[in-house]
């Protein structure tokens, strides 16, 4: 281990300084000033130290001279940039250069600030202060996000846990669910509520985040539950109904969401689907030349108005065809220009699917990831297809 100038035990309760200078003068004349001051100091002559001193002491500030022999103060802060944890490191330029491309050159490689030669005692000291003040503000903002995403992605594990699994009796059900970075609020569920009738539905809660992702769960549970006052299960429009009368929006503008709910009788091969300001249903005829039908009743998000009547649509469904239900998250992907890609585009993508041999709904997530530019989306991208055979 490399032994640093005047080197004492470091207390952990004072901030630390590395003064990188070749004039013993200057570090003497800064130690001095710097103690007083109660900071505490480690002092090094060149460049090749400082790297060393700052690996091993970590220090919470760097006053870095810009002319030294071997390895100048800007070739120096360059190199420390690059350490674990560089680059969230102040240094402060101390130097006799006052010119305008030296300055400039301290800050392309990163130098936090710029102080001149004679140094005066009360400016170095609030310099100090001020940067070592946001540099604390800075780190307490890293760490409360780092401690967001953390609860973000458990939040995200925990709703992917709540999703169904692939189904292929009497009907095929797939299903394609990839949270967006900031989590947003999708929920989507099947299941058979008697041996003839299939519930399928989806939720897309307004906004992102643990508090949008904790509503749509909430909605799941009260519907698998069937916890919902005086709904009939069986009965689109009245789900709904039931849901505006429990969930309501907050005085904020807050908590509602969309929702498509279906229920598709098995034995009759009818399709009863009611809508709550959510896109519409996909239904796609299997065959060269495939139809589309889009399956929307019109109604407004569940939590803008308890008094709204939502209402039912039916259709009857022949073999093999295809049912697609989304979010809105799916399409409305951020092009050049300020352009959406939009529902058409996505329509065509599933008729090309759908028509193709690949029988994975990952490709159409594939494909919109292409559109977006990213492989993260700004939104959910949630997707199922029922194969009404």
């Amino acid at each position: 281990m490399t032994h640093f100038l005047n080197q004492q035990p470091l207390s952990p309760k004072l901030p630390k300084v590395l003064i990188v200078d070749d004039d013993v003068f200057m570090r003497t004349l800064l130690r001095t000033q710097l103690e007083a001051a109660q900071y505490e100091v480690i002092e090094v002559k060149d460049g090749q130290q400082c790297l060393e001193a700052y690996q091993q002491y970590r220090p919470d500030i760097v006053l870095m001279d810009a002319q030294m022999p071997e390895m100048d103060g800007f070739t120096c802060c360059s190199k420390l940039k690059q350490l674990p944890n560089g680059i969230h490191t102040p240094v402060l330029m101390v130097t006799g250069l006052d010119d305008a491309a030296s300055v400039n050159l301290a800050f392309e490689v990163d130098a936090t600030d710029y102080i001149t030669k004679p140094i005066n005692p009360s400016v170095l000291l609030g310099r100090l202060q001020r940067i070592l003040q946001a540099t604390r503000a800075e780190a307490a903002l890293r760490k409360q996000h780092a401690s967001l995403q953390a609860e973000l992605h458990q939040a995200a594990k925990y709703v992917r846990t709540l999703l169904p699994e692939p189904y292929q009796e009497k009907v095929i059900i797939n299903r394609q669910f990839q949270p967006s970075l900031q989590l947003g609020g999708d929920a989507l569920d099947y299941y058979w509520l008697d041996d003839d009738n299939l519930a399928i539905y989806l939720v897309d809660v307004a906004g992102h985040g643990i508090k949008s992702a904790l509503l749509s769960v909430s909605v799941l549970n009260i519907l698998r539950t069937k916890s919902l006052p005086q709904a009939d299960f069986f009965l689109p429009s009245s789900v709904l109904n039931g849901l505006n009368q429990v969930f309501q929006m907050s005085d904020l503008g807050e908590d509602y969401f969309t929702m498509w709910y279906g229920i598709y009788n098995y034995r009759n091969r009818q399709l009863t689907y009611a809508s709550a300001g959510h896109p519409p249903a996909l239904l796609i005829s299997s065959g060269s030349q495939s139809s589309v039908k889009q399956l929307d009743t019109g109604g407004i998000p569940i939590g803008m108005f308890p008094e709204f009547d939502f209402e039912d649509g039916s259709q009857n469904v022949d073999a093999n065809t295809y049912l697609y239900i989304f979010s809105d998250g799916v399409y409305e992907i951020s092009q050049p220009q300020g352009h959406i890609w939009g529902l058409d585009n996505f329509v065509n993508l599933l008729k090309d699917y759908q028509q193709s041999d690949i029988n994975n709904l990952s490709y159409v997530f594939s494909k919109v990831q292409d559109v977006n530019g990213e492989s993260s989306l700004e939104d959910d991208f949630s997707l199922i297809e029922v194969v009404l055979t």
